[in-house]
């Protein structure tokens, strides 16, 4: 597993993000893909915090598109 979340399996946006990290590759093609410093990445990942609505429907479309 390439993403370091420790908080996988808590909430539906840590899931999320997780998963999409995982389908980009790592934290940092997370990162940019999203227009956000890794920091915030890890942040969301730990579980402090949501990221806004709009970021979570990003990572939504993207991995609805991968499983098209």
């Amino acid at each position: 597993d390439i993403c370091p979340s420790t908080a996988r399996n808590s909430h539906i946006y840590v899931r999320l993000l997780h998963d999409a990290c995982v389908a980009l590759g790592g934290e940092h093609k997370l990162a940019e893909y999203l227009g956000v410093d890794v920091a915030t990445i890890e942040a969301w990942l730990a579980g402090q915090g949501h990221p806004p609505d709009d970021v979570f429907l990003r990572c939504a479309d993207l991995l609805h598109s991968r499983r098209a």
